[in-house]
């Protein structure tokens, strides 16, 4: 009876979590908050998204070490193993966006879009809003090739008007120029 408890409670395999924050940025309440959230992403696309963390790489191509960990750690979702995975090097200050598993919706356009709103956070100091935003950028855009049934590109992209937009952004700017130093764990 032991043994067959035993075998209960470790499962065959163990899936990982969908943020994976090795480099310990985030508070354990944080993380969870972005892996619900990168869940909810995910959930019915049939493509996982994955937030990595590491203190640096090693002196290894960032492109070659995110492929290496996602095999590595057996990441994605079904057989195809389909998965989208950004991967920030704190102190050797790299990032790669990578895809697998013939992920479609998201097209280099797309992810240089993403990559273009979220680095600039990164420089900031603003780890959680870069998580954040890249999460939130995942699930629209998986939410828009499910819809529209084609990936988002330079001429599907639908325009936006965030009557809000210049207002964060010059808050932003005036905040940097003022601030001494600003906290990374959130």
């Amino acid at each position: 009876a032991l043994l067959l408890c035993l075998f209960c409670a470790v499962p065959a395999f163990a899936e990982m979590p969908l943020v994976m924050d090795t480099y310990e940025l985030f508070k354990p309440e944080v993380t969870a908050e972005l892996e619900q959230k990168a869940q909810d992403a995910s959930a019915g696309h049939g493509v996982n998204v994955y937030l990595l963390t590491v203190s640096d790489i090693g002196g290894q191509n960032v492109c070659e070490f995110a492929k290496d960990w996602y095999r590595n750690y057996d990441l994605g979702y079904g057989e195809g193993k389909s998965g989208i995975l950004f991967l920030i090097a704190l102190d050797s200050r790299d990032y790669v966006t990578i895809t697998y598993g013939g992920v479609t919706a998201f097209t280099d356009y797309r992810i240089a879009q993403i990559e273009d709103k979220i680095v600039p956070m990164l420089s900031d100091g603003s780890y959680y809003k870069a998580s954040d935003t890249y999460i939130e950028m995942c699930a629209d855009t998986l939410d828009f090739y499910a819809e529209k049934g084609a990936p988002l590109t330079a001429a599907t992209t639908p325009p936006r008007v965030e009557s809000s937009g210049c207002l964060c952004l010059s808050f932003r700017w005036l905040w940097r120029a003022s601030s001494a130093a600003s906290s990374t764990r959130r």
